[in-house]
């Protein structure tokens, strides 16, 4: 609502005799010529400018905050004092978890004691899976050592035909039965479902060798040659294994970020809405609109994580067809070349495809670009939360999360005619504090608001450009600049209205009760995490749209703090726009977003950039893995109708490999 006064005339004469007054006293006079000198001579602004140095520091001293130390939680302990940049290394694992079922599901964290039982239980998954590590990569050195002497027999004792050299292969398929028993059971459960993925692959290739094992050792002849494909099987679940850990790893990394106490900066993609089309309209932005708001936690927080690995959710139909086909082509091949070379077929076109088709290449894109988002203080919960802003290229946030904290600084402040500075500084905290803006902190750590009761603030109006106007104890307050003042024909001594000030240096004007009661100044300071969210927003990946209540933010100090912006990728908003905005901008105690930044718009940038690349990569990768189960179920079958080799296993390993080449290097650089 706006305040406009009864009376112009009456108004006018009022502040002309009141102006007149001030102006005649002594005081007033030598003051205003000692600020000016100041400013010519470039003194410091901290020891000698506008501050009236005795009553500042006492009001300063007498309404300081005080708060009692929290005691830091352990999370928090962690973070601040054992992350390195790096943070490869893994804590120790926990033994007594190798065996045990996996936790149930993580819920949603309320309190301290939550979050240090969630990040125990991600702890334990992570060294869960480390041990299974350990041991799969001792069975896969013996696989591998079995499987060269297939072919120089001189290492297993000169003797690869008897029974311990089968028993050994055996061996080798029931350790691996005992470490991965829950990915076998998940496996064949989703086959149940007619559905299939890694762990269904797994699950078949397994019973298809014990299969082999059993027949080649009661029918020796039965088979046209032994292929030796258990290393096949030990690389799959250690592929398997790895990328669950490498994703159990980010989860847990991630959460250190998530589970900080302050605030953090989330973001919503909203439904179109009649805001988003202004927004649109006015930016030139198309697409959908992001609004980032401050939160302090993130709920569903696993369940937005990677553990459920969604992104494979899509291709679980395609494997299904793909074990379907084998089982024709088993059929098939049992008509024209024997059921030898037939129960061969399933077994090794499962053992061309298992560790290629392993989550490991998934994961480690995931990882990559989670570790590079991590440092640049965002976090990227889920593939989902990716898709889900992958359209997006406009995000729209306050002009105080743009700038960063603590970037907005008071550097002096002085009361004018019959206002005391412990009254100045209550009136302008009390109206900061309603309307919320960069200047806000100012003031209102200056006050302990557990003594000091803040006036109530009636009738308040933004004057867009100018400052605010608004009633307190029922009398007219003004906040703003100079045009703000000569609006409402106050004036202010000439020295005061033409300071020399450095750039990046802004007078604020403050009147009450229609006459001049004080002045203050104010500068903002570049922030390197902005500008490094700019460098990200020239890559591409989104425009920001600025919504403002700060009437000293503008194109002109845009400018001055980051003078190579350019100029089509950020928006200022107007205030009819962004007015219809402050819904979506708003804290949240709590918020189901998928997106988090502890570093302003520089995680968030982060997180969408980060996003980008990650997609990127996961779509050539799922071509290239599509167009190799094709290539590979026609390869085998191709060799099975032949006629197996003693090679066949060897060129197994070998079509791995190549193929393998260009999927690593697509994981490593999209990041």
């Amino acid at each position: 609502m706006s305040f406009e006064p009864q009376d112009h005339q009456s108004a006018l004469d009022e502040i002309m005799a009141k102006i007149n007054a001030i102006q005649q006293e002594s005081q007033m006079v030598e003051s205003s010529k000692r600020i000016i000198d100041e400013f010519e001579n470039n003194k410091e602004e901290k020891s000698e400018s506008l501050v009236d140095e005795d009553l500042f520091d006492q009001i300063k001293g007498q309404k300081k905050v005080t708060e009692p130390q929290k005691e830091r939680s352990v999370i928090r302990r962690f973070i601040d004092g054992e992350e390195d940049d790096n943070d490869e290394e893994e804590e120790l694992p926990d033994f007594s978890k190798i065996y045990a079922d996996d936790p149930e599901d993580i819920e949603d964290f309320e309190s301290q004691e939550d979050k240090d039982a969630i990040y125990r239980d991600l702890k334990n998954i992570v060294g869960k899976m480390a041990v299974k590590m350990f041991f799969l990569f001792i069975l896969s050195i013996v696989s591998l050592y079995l499987f060269t002497a297939g072919f120089y027999p001189i290492l297993f004792g000169g003797n690869v035909d008897s029974i311990w050299f089968y028993l050994s292969f055996l061996t080798v398929d029931v350790l691996c039965l005992g470490i991965s028993f829950g990915i076998f059971t998940e496996g064949l459960s989703r086959l149940l479902r007619a559905r299939a993925d890694t762990d269904t692959l797994l699950a078949l290739l397994w019973i298809s060798l014990i299969a082999v094992r059993i027949i080649g050792m009661i029918k020796p002849d039965f088979f046209p040659y032994p292929l030796n494909l258990e290393p096949m099987l030990v690389l799959g679940l250690l592929f398997n294994v790895s990328a669950k850990k490498k994703i159990a790893s980010n989860i847990k990394k991630n959460f250190r970020l998530i589970a900080v106490s302050s605030d953090k900066l989330t973001v919503t993609v909203p439904p179109s809405c009649e805001t988003n089309n202004d927004l649109i309209l006015e930016t030139g932005e198309g697409g959908e609109v992001m609004y980032a708001h401050p939160t302090a936690l993130v709920s569903g927080y696993i369940d937005h994580s990677y553990s459920d690995f969604n992104l494979e959710n899509k291709s679980e139909r395609f494997w299904f067809i793909c074990l379907v086909m084998i089982v024709v082509g088993t059929i098939a091949i049992s008509q024209l070349a024997g059921w030898g070379s037939a129960l061969l077929f399933p077994a090794s076109a499962l053992a061309l495809s298992v560790p290629f088709f392993s989550r490991l290449y998934y994961a480690s894109s995931i990882a990559k670009n989670g570790k590079k988002i991590r440092k640049n203080g965002g976090v990227l919960t889920s593939v989902q939360s990716a898709r889900e802003l992958a359209d997006a290229n406009l995000l729209v946030m306050v002009e105080e999360d743009f700038l960063g904290r603590d970037t907005v600084l008071l550097q002096g402040v002085k009361a004018m005619g019959d206002t005391q500075i412990d009254d100045l500084i209550t009136n302008i905290a009390s109206l900061f504090n309603a309307v919320g803006t960069p200047l806000k902190p100012l003031f209102l750590k200056m006050i302990d608001q557990k003594s000091v009761n803040l006036p109530r603030v009636d009738d308040i109006y933004y004057h867009e450009g100018m400052g605010y106007s608004c009633l307190i104890h029922s009398k007219m307050f003004l906040v703003g600049n100079q045009k703000l003042m000569e609006h409402f024909n106050i004036s202010f001594p000439k020295q005061l209205q033409e300071m020399a000030l450095k750039p990046g240096h802004y007078p604020v004007y403050v009147a009450y009760q229609k006459s001049a009661a004080g002045i203050f100044i104010t500068s903002y300071e570049h922030n390197k995490d902005t500008d490094s969210a700019i460098g990200l927003l020239e890559e591409g990946c989104a425009a920001i749209g600025i919504v403002s209540n700060d009437f000293l933010f503008g194109e002109p100090l845009l400018r001055t703090l980051y003078p190579n912006v350019q100029t089509e990728l950020v928006h200022l908003i107007s205030s009819k726009t962004g007015a219809a905005c402050r819904g979506f901008l708003q804290r949240k105690e709590k918020s189901p977003d998928l997106i988090a930044s502890v570093s302003g718009t520089k995680g968030l940038m982060a997180c969408l950039n980060g996003g980008s690349k990650l997609l990127t990569a996961l779509k050539i990768n799922g071509f290239i893995r599509i167009l190799y189960a094709i290539l590979a179920l026609a390869l085998i079958f191709f060799i099975a109708l032949s006629g197996y080799s003693a090679n066949t296993a060897l060129q197994i390993l070998a079509f791995q490999a190549i193929w393998m080449i260009p999927v690593c290097a697509i994981c490593t650089f999209c990041k």
